[in-house]
């Protein structure tokens, strides 16, 4: 606890030396799929596909699950997480009621290695590590050093160097959140981000849509659950 704590303070600094002021980020092409991970000399087998664990914000046994198709770099995803979630944490994440799992879909390469970064922190981190980038998007989003930048957050999280940039080359963690991102998007028919999927479809909201419209869809489906 204390641990996150002084990563919380650290950011809080980050944020007050370098958050810069709103606009949106123009539109990027969508990300090319990584090269596969060079197999060992001599291997005539391929290498078994990673799977990424759930990142979950909220209690495990939350009656409601919202699967968040989000990209870092994505000025609409930031928009939602700095004006509507800290609402909808305050009144159904921490009452227990609803849990938020990130679901990857990076819409362009910084995107990507923004992902790849954000998954090699430690599970405690990912979260408070996620808010800061979106936080800060404008300062890191489309610049032409954006992995420096990413990197330089890392480390405030306790990430060394080293292991970001192990994170950064690692082909196959690429790969796999780049099949996540087709999965999630054949399975829920997924187009734009962020896109909102409710207890396994139940309920689908696309786009930064208001505090008001996720407590309307909240409340009515614990309702239903009484």
């Amino acid at each position: 606890m204390t641990q996150i704590m002084n990563f919380a303070k650290l950011l809080a600094v980050l944020v007050f030396l370098a958050a810069p002021a709103w606009a949106d980020p123009t539109p990027a092409a969508p990300a090319a799929t990584p090269a596969p991970a060079t197999m060992p000399v001599g291997s005539t087998a391929a290498a078994p596909a990673m799977v990424l664990p759930d990142r979950v914000l909220g209690k495990a046994d939350a009656p409601v699950t919202v699967e968040e198709f989000v990209s870092l770099t994505c000025s609409h995803c930031a928009e939602f997480y700095n004006e509507t979630l800290p609402v909808l944490e305050k009144n159904y994440v921490d009452t227990g009621k609803v849990k938020f799992i990130l679901r990857d879909f990076p819409l362009d390469g910084t995107g990507l290695k923004a992902a790849a970064i954000a998954r090699c922190m430690p599970p405690d981190s990912f979260y408070p590590f996620v808010k800061i980038l979106y936080k800060n998007q404008m300062a890191w989003a489309v610049d032409a050093n954006a992995e420096k930048t990413i990197t330089q957050y890392a480390r405030l999280g306790g990430l060394t160097e080293d292991k970001a940039k192990a994170c950064l080359a690692d082909t196959r963690l690429q790969d796999a959140i780049i099949t996540e991102r087709t999965a999630g998007g054949e399975k829920y028919d997924i187009e734009a981000t962020p896109t909102f999927v409710i207890n396994n479809g139940a309920e689908i909201i696309k786009g930064a849509m208001p505090a008001e419209k996720f407590a309307a869809t909240f409340d009515r489906l614990l309702a239903e659950k009484h």
